[in-house]
């Protein structure tokens, strides 16, 4: 199986060192046309998230590291990744966790304090909610090949500050 994922990799030109470290896999797409069902053989990138994809190949510093995870600690202690709201539910009441989500809530604030809104929101985004890194690189350049590039310079920039002002370096 190793070898088909390296010869479909290289057919359809997907980098050898991702192939090797296990983040492509070939699995059967089901494609339907016309009533009749052709099971089609396709590689995908399990790659995950862009932070995932960082960490894994090196890009992020250990204090990049421990400040993106210092704040990933703060938004889950806040419930949900993209909870909007819960109307089911009165933060403080119930199950006992206000005071964790205020304590969180008030670092966090603290924090988006450190960097001017636009830097923070593509941190929150990259980070958090995990935008895709094109995507979210768009807000600052219009060149497509450079917007991966800035959304992780980005997010190492706003990293580095965090744990600078946390007192987080390794």
């Amino acid at each position: 199986m190793a070898e088909a994922v390296t010869a479909k990799g290289e057919a359809i030109g997907a980098p050898a060192i991702q192939i090797a470290r296990g983040m492509h896999a070939i699995v059967d797409v089901p494609l339907r046309d016309a009533g009749r069902v052709v099971t089609e053989h396709t590689l995908i990138n399990r790659g995950g998230t862009p932070v995932a994809r960082w960490k894994a190949a090196k890009l992020l510093s250990d204090s990049q590291v421990a400040a993106i995870d210092h704040c990933e600690t703060l938004w889950s202690r806040l419930g949900g990744k993209a909870l909007v709201m819960d109307l089911a539910r009165i933060p403080g009441a119930g199950q006992g966790n206000g005071w964790a989500e205020q304590e969180a809530l008030d670092d966090l604030k603290r924090i988006k304090g450190y960097v001017p809104a636009k830097y923070w929101s593509i941190f929150e985004n990259v980070c958090r909610f995990d935008m895709a890194a094109g995507f979210a690189g768009s807000d600052l350049t219009t060149c497509r090949n450079d917007q991966v590039s800035a959304a992780r310079t980005t997010v190492q920039f706003v990293s580095d500050i965090i744990a600078m002002k946390e007192r987080l370096t390794c």
